[in-house]
């Protein structure tokens, strides 16, 4: 006869106590859904199916999450997070000139897409129009990845021939910029090398830097 889920008190047993037990099968059900979503899509997985990829009873995908949507949210946090610190490690050595530290950003973000399909599926497509929510969610990462480019380029605009320039608006531009063209990559399967890609995110930067402020290859 297997042990029950928990002890009448709530006791350690097996190994592990009912936290720890609770936080793997979180795991568990977000990995699986990584996969599911990255692969058949939002739209077309239930939460059986999660479940039983994960190995997880279904009751107890309600301890950890509300609904699919709200997994869904934790999937695409920590996929955006994923994103996010490729850039970060991309961007490299302060001491570095801005050109080698852009086009490092850029490898970087475009490798991480083409090593794991599931994330720009997740990034790009899956997240859009469930709810209000998701998107202020999508909107959320969209402005930590505009701060993390306003710390790399901001000191490199020449504000003092460029008084009305607002560089947050330029940032937005350049991110939106980038965005479109890993989406297109995506969609078109890859087709384009990677070097290619990086090239002409490349130039969008630079050809931006180059109007109002300065950037050297």
């Amino acid at each position: 006869m297997n042990a029950p889920e928990l002890d009448a008190d709530g006791r350690r047993y097996r190994g592990a106590a009912p936290g720890q037990r609770q936080q793997e099968r979180r795991a568990r059900l977000i990995d699986a859904a990584t996969e599911a979503f990255g692969t058949d899509g939002y739209r077309n997985t239930t939460v059986t199916t999660i479940c039983a990829a994960a190995g997880v009873g279904k009751r107890y995908f309600y301890e950890s999450f509300t609904d699919s949507e709200d997994l869904l949210l934790e999937v695409y946090r920590e996929v955006a997070a994923r994103m996010l610190e490729a850039i970060h490690v991309g961007i490299g050595d302060v001491e570095a000139e801005i050109a080698t530290r852009v086009r490092s950003a850029l490898t970087a973000y475009f490798q991480l897409i083409l090593d794991d399909p599931r994330v720009p599926r997740i990034a790009f497509f899956e997240i859009l129009g469930v709810s209000p929510t998701v998107d202020r969610a999508y909107h959320d990462v969209l402005d930590a990845l505009i701060d993390i480019c306003m710390a790399l380029l901001t000191p490199y605009v020449d504000l003092d021939n460029h008084p009305a320039v607002s560089v947050r608006m330029v940032v937005l531009g350049l991110v939106g910029a980038i965005l479109i063209i890993a989406q297109k990559w995506v969609l078109d399967d890859y087709r384009q090398p990677l070097e290619d890609v990086v090239d002409s995110g490349f130039l969008v930067v630079t050809a931006v830097l180059e109007r109002i402020g300065s950037v050297s290859e």
